[in-house]
């Protein structure tokens, strides 16, 4: 699911209005990293209201160590004082999955998350229909979530998938990040940009969009370098990200295979 067009926001729109027949809020996003959740929550918090669902667009975000004490004691007013200030809006608990195996660093014992999630499991239902609740994670934890509570697969009716980005469209979002810092790309360099994207695809902790915008910042550092005498050429050319592929002591002919980079300890 991508949020960057009108037509994305009137899908939700009209998947958002049968929440009113059922009274169902809570929501459950499935997503990597790097894919537009927050922004996809901000949105679904502007339709809940526009449809009069809601009394105010308001998005509270957080995640499990917004909601965990360190001890014993204060999870439960935490996690009550979070459900507070998300009141007649929209709470969005992002890697919700990390209230799982939350234990005491003390005792070893003691599962925190266990008590935020009775919290909040309660709270969504003594409240229903007072405040939405929006859990977003990684696929595989967030089923794990679910699955070790049943009281939220009961009580979460809507799932929205968000895929990885295709190497088009994390090109269009490449050039939206340089359009923005006054950059253009030449149409080469852009295509080897890509490349290294894809070499980041196949490895663990891809985040997508946030990968592109990090790759790019390193980019820039090289084309500033090789034109710190021309002040007015904005242009990425080919060799910058070749020197990035250098610097990184990445080789694009063998994948995920990486030699050791030069730096500083």
């Amino acid at each position: 699911m991508k949020y960057s067009s009108g037509v994305t926001e009137k899908k939700l729109t009209k998947k958002q209005n049968s929440i009113v027949a059922s009274e169902k809020y809570p929501q459950y996003l499935r997503a990597g990293a790097g894919t537009g959740k927050t922004e996809v929550a901000r949105i679904l918090s502007r339709i809940l209201y526009d449809a009069g669902i809601l009394e105010e667009a308001k998005l509270v975000e957080t995640d499990a160590h917004g909601l965990l004490g360190k001890f014993v004691g204060e999870t439960g007013p935490k996690t009550e004082a979070k459900i507070n200030e998300a009141m007649n809006g929209v709470l969005f608990i992002d890697e919700a999955y990390g209230l799982l195996g939350a234990a005491s660093a003390n005792s070893g014992q003691i599962n925190y998350g266990e008590e935020a999630i009775a919290v909040l499991l309660k709270e969504m239902e003594d409240r229903r229909g007072q405040f939405c609740v929006i859990l977003a994670g990684y696929n595989a934890e967030m089923q794990k979530l679910l699955a070790a509570n049943p009281g939220f697969a009961s009580r979460i009716q809507f799932t929205l998938d968000f895929p990885d980005y295709t190497r088009e469209e994390l090109g269009e979002i490449a050039k939206a990040f340089l359009s923005r810092k006054k950059y253009e790309i030449d149409a080469s360099a852009l295509e080897r940009l890509l490349d290294v994207i894809e070499y980041y695809r196949g490895l663990p902790n891809f985040a997508n969009a946030r990968t592109v915008r990090n790759v790019i910042d390193q980019v820039l550092l090289n084309q500033n370098l090789r034109t710190e005498d021309l002040s007015k050429d904005c242009t990425v050319l080919l060799e910058d990200v070749e020197d990035y592929l250098t610097d990184e002591g990445i080789g694009l002919a063998n994948p995920h295979k990486r030699k050791n980079p030069i730096g500083f300890v």
